[in-house]
């Protein structure tokens, strides 16, 4: 139980009291502040990342800061990645301060807290042992990382923004941005003000061409899915699911900074009703808060009536609860981990190779698999939205790992943003000249599709739009015989495999509706060779 203290209602200084001096503003609404310079700021790295825009900032700040992102990436990766040295800062705040990232910074967090209901709307939580699903999580997610497997980093807060941003929101919104100005257009006393917000904003906030990603459908509404929850309990993902507050939670229990009750509480409650998160429970000898479980949102400071609690440094005094991780937790959490990746390890995914399975330049599924964190950095980054998250085309093992589709866009020649963005090394930081020269698959002509094959139709689109100096794609000419019976020469594409690298755009510019004609494989003899 957190102790009561005498010297509260003395002439002592206290943090609360200095803090809440600070400009004439509370603590609380300082951390309300902060929460909303930490989401603008969340939301404007995103926003640079995929309009290549350059900032003083790493475009990756906050997965950089995210110290479960950097556990995975050390085991799974097996190799120190010093990109997630600040990560550090998150583990020594929350050693010092308590889960400040959770009720400060988390952007993921913030937005559960804005959807939160009311106090007086809220619902009978779950049963507090039930928070222990949060540890089972965190384990889950540990166990696999030492075997090399980090797909359960799915559930990671800044990952699933990063994918429902990167795939869902930002494309819709361009597109909504788009279809607005089309309809409002024709408007005339609007037109002025219509270009103006174009030129502003096209380019930067809005997308130059309208971005389209396969699974936006399905990682909007698993956002959705997290943000209803909050209807169940606030918070109920912090609560009960998010492995990234089980293990800040376990760093937690040293934290020196926490709310401290005085003796003229009269166990009214309302802090209890206030918390968002459950820290605060009634037991024999009054309230107790609960370190690991308290993000320092600081609303039992202002419900309490009696201004009976105040924020102060002390050692705190720990108690078991029923949620409390133990060692039972951590062998099912194992067992678990284990046993599912060892299904995942004898299925047929694991033993044959999708040959459309095409990953970003210089990624190979032998180290790709266990190195990529699901961060969709590289997916935001992309800039013709060729990488997209998979769904199962690598198997369960490599589910929301990204794969270029080159249907929806080309591997760019110019560019390699993937790997320079990548925090893992999951794909390789190339220059350029190293990325132009790795082959990621082999275009094939589908003879059949064709139009100079299978209708005569005179088309070279696929050898025009290649962009290698040498091209893969070269024409042939014969004899052919149109709609009215003459003959006439047509071309031929035809690929050079030894010249061809896969990026794609011959796919991606093939005039056909549906699939192309012409696709981008990789070639069995060379996955059969990476495997041995």
């Amino acid at each position: 139980m957190t102790p009561r203290d005498p010297s509260l209602t003395s002439g002592k200084v206290n943090l609360f009291r200095v803090f809440r001096a600070f400009r004439g503003y509370r603590l609380p609404r300082i951390r309300q502040t902060v929460q909303l310079l930490a989401l603008s700021a969340y939301l404007f790295l995103v926003v640079a990342t995929v309009r290549d825009a350059a900032t003083w900032l790493p475009l990756d700040l906050f997965l950089r800061l995210d110290p479960l992102a950097a556990l995975v990436a050390w085991l799974s990766g097996r190799q120190l990645t010093w990109n997630f040295a600040l990560a550090g800062l998150t583990l020594l705040a929350t050693f010092g301060l308590g889960r400040v990232w959770c009720g400060w910074v988390c952007p993921l967090g913030t937005v559960l807290d804005t959807t939160s209901p009311r106090p007086k709307e809220r619902r009978r939580a779950p049963a507090p042992a039930w928070r222990s699903a949060k540890y089972f999580a965190l384990f889950a997610v540990f166990v696999a990382a030492l075997l090399a497997n980090a797909t359960l980093m799915v559930l990671d807060p800044i990952t699933i923004l990063n994918r429902s941003l990167a795939v869902a929101i930002l494309p819709g919104f361009s597109w909504l941005a788009t279809a607005a100005e089309v309809a409002l257009y024709p408007v005339e006393f609007l037109q002025g003000a219509l270009e103006a917000f174009e030129k502003a904003f096209r380019g930067n906030l809005l997308a130059s061409q309208q971005p389209f990603y396969q699974l936006n459908v399905l990682l909007t509404l698993f956002l959705i899915a997290i943000v209803a929850l909050n209807r169940v309990s606030p918070r109920f993902w912090c609560r009960y699911i998010c492995p990234l507050g089980a293990m800040l939670a376990l760093a937690a229990r040293s934290s020196r900074l926490t709310p401290v009750f005085s003796t003229v509480c009269d166990n009214c409650a309302r802090c209890v009703a206030a918390c968002p998160t459950g820290a605060i429970a009634a037991n024999r000898d009054g309230l107790d808060v609960d370190p690991t479980e308290c993000t320092l949102c600081l609303d039992c400071l202002e419900s309490c009536p009696q201004k009976a609690l105040s924020l102060r440094l002390k050692v705190p005094v720990l108690h078991r609860h029923p949620y409390d991780p133990s060692r039972r937790t951590a062998l099912l959490s194992a067992v678990g981990a284990v046993g599912g990746l060892a299904l995942l390890r004898t299925g047929p995914a694991a033993r044959w190779d999708n040959p459309w399975l095409v990953r970003p330049p210089g990624a190979l599924d032998t180290d790709f698999i266990g190195k990529c964190i699901r961060c969709a950095e590289c997916v935001k980054v992309c800039p013709t939205n060729g990488l997209q998250p998979a769904l199962f085309e690598a198997g369960l093992e490599g589910f929301w790992t990204p794969v270029l589709v080159s249907r929806l866009g080309p591997c760019d020649y110019s560019c390699n943003a993937c790997g320079q963005i990548c925090p893992t090394g999951a794909i390789p930081p190339l220059t350029l000249a190293e990325k132009r020269e790795k082959i990621i698959g082999t275009a094939y002509i589908d003879k059949g599709r064709c139009l100079p094959y299978a209708n005569s139709i005179p088309c070279i689109v696929c050898e025009e739009m290649c962009p290698l100096p040498d091209k893969a794609v070269k024409l042939d000419e014969a004899d052919a015989v149109d709609a009215q019976g003459r003959k006439f020469r047509i071309k031929l594409p035809r690929v050079v495999l030894e010249t061809c690298i896969g990026c794609g755009i011959c796919e991606y510019q093939c005039p056909l509706k549906g699939p192309a004609a012409i696709r981008v494989y990789v070639p069995q003899p060379s996955r059969s060779a990476v495997y041995g």
